[in-house]
């Protein structure tokens, strides 16, 4: 089991699509992917198309995002949209050595498609990482790579 945090950001959204009931079925699919990572961690990560989660390549962080569409093993009927897209930063917790996912937010990418990142990525590596570690001064985000 990995541990798995939310970040408020994600939390207030995640909650808000459990409350919607137009919504029950999306939101099913997301706990999946939520419960994968919890579950399985760092094995749900890859480059293949039916890989649930996948790195986000132009953040500096450890910076992943798990994957409604296309459908993956946890999403199986997720062919349509929304392309829901939820990205998580790896932190460790230096009080205990030990590797964590943060959940931070989540976003459709149906219209933007790839151009969603950028604006995404400057969010969490300015905003919410900042936020989370001032928050929980004992975890620091993995630094992937330096620009």
């Amino acid at each position: 089991m990995v541990r798995v945090e939310f970040h408020p950001e994600f939390a207030a959204q995640y909650e808000h699509l459990c409350t919607d009931e137009d919504r029950l079925e999306l939101a099913g699919e997301i706990t999946q992917l939520i419960d994968a990572l919890e579950q399985y961690g760092h094995e749900i990560e890859g480059d293949a198309s039916e890989d649930p989660s996948h790195p986000i390549v132009i953040s500096r962080l450890a910076t992943f995002a798990l994957r409604r569409t296309p459908p993956t093993v946890y999403t199986p009927y997720a062919t349509d949209p929304p392309v829901i897209r939820i990205p998580y930063v790896w932190f460790v917790d230096t009080a205990t050595n030990e590797q964590l996912a943060v959940v931070m937010l989540m976003g459709d990418k149906t219209e933007l498609q790839n151009h969603w990142y950028p604006a995404k990525v400057i969010h969490i590596e300015n905003t919410l990482v900042p936020a989370w570690e001032r928050a929980h001064p004992s975890h620091r985000a993995i630094v992937r790579r330096t620009r």
